[in-house]
């Protein structure tokens, strides 16, 4: 019996929805720890940079090439929203074209200037298990240290419901693409089974920097959005054939394969009855 198993992967991307913050438990945090030792961060302004952002639609989202919010419910929202980050874009030293305002969703567009768009990455101690003022430090260092200059910094209140860890969201430039998902980006990617561990090797041999990792199922790292997908199997052979199905399907999607990666299981992962001896890892550019 060929048997697949898909492993959950969480990524943060830069148009992050405030849910896709709960990927990760107490239990998960409070057993996670810092495999490699943080980088040191350039000097940074401390915690929250920029101040807080009170009120959820100054929350500015980034798109291929304006920043929005989906939460200014009246003009005068968008009014304020536009007094926020204005003059961002300005300092990012980009060229504003005219704002828009329809129905509750409104938009700062763009010029790019040298190539260069905003993106964003919001983190949360969860997910990174520091204090804000390290959290904060960190990622503006690492983006710092990569030649994407941070154009803001800012915190966001905790509520039980959207944000219930301390967070914070960094926008920086970066190089612009029409696929977001090749640009080099702030990212996160983790799987949610803790004795996973990811390849790094491979990852470093196609280009992916990484700035961190907590246990081995997790990392933040500086490149073009990674995919993994994980299947068990009973024998070398389905292990094959496991592989030759998804490499297939990552070409015909016109995605990019990074390496495939086997191990033998210290101990067998029973499922149906049936024993599985092998896990591969099958990693590729989305």
């Amino acid at each position: 019996m060929l048997r697949i198993i898909l492993v959950s992967v969480f990524l943060i991307p830069q148009t992050l929805l405030a849910a896709e913050l709960g990927s990760l438990t107490a239990s998960d945090v409070a057993a996670s720890r810092a495999e490699a030792p943080l980088p040191k961060a350039a000097k940074a302004a401390g915690k929250y940079a920029d101040g807080m952002l009170q009120i959820n639609h100054l929350l500015a989202l980034t798109g291929p090439k304006l920043l929005y919010t989906q939460m200014a419910d009246s003009p005068a929202k968008f009014e304020e929203f536009k007094a926020m980050w204005q003059p961002v874009v300005k300092k990012a030293g980009l060229k504003a074209l005219p704002p828009e305002y329809s129905a509750g969703f409104g938009a700062l567009k763009y010029e790019t200037t040298g190539g260069l768009a905003i993106r964003s990455f919001l983190c949360d101690t969860a997910h990174m298990p520091v204090s804000e003022k390290e959290m904060e430090s960190f990622l503006t260092g690492v983006l710092n240290a990569e030649g994407m200059k941070v154009v803001g910094s800012y915190g966001i209140p905790a509520d039980p419901n959207i944000f219930p860890k301390p967070t914070v969201n960094v926008y920086y430039l970066t190089s612009f693409n029409e696929n977001q998902d090749r640009e080099r980006q702030l990212r996160y990617l983790g799987v949610k089974n803790r004795a996973v561990k990811l390849d790094l090797d491979l990852l470093e041999k196609a280009g992916i920097k990484i700035a961190a990792l907590y246990g081995k199922n997790s990392i933040f790292y500086v490149g073009p959005r990674v995919g993994v997908v994980m299947a068990v199997s009973n024998s070398e052979e389905r292990t094959s054939k496991q592989v030759s199905y998804h490499k297939d399907l990552i070409a015909k999607r016109g995605e990019k394969l990074i390496g495939v990666k086997t191990d033998k299981l210290e101990k067998a992962v029973v499922s149906e009855g049936e024993e599985y001896f092998f896990l591969t890892k099958i990693y590729y550019l989305k």
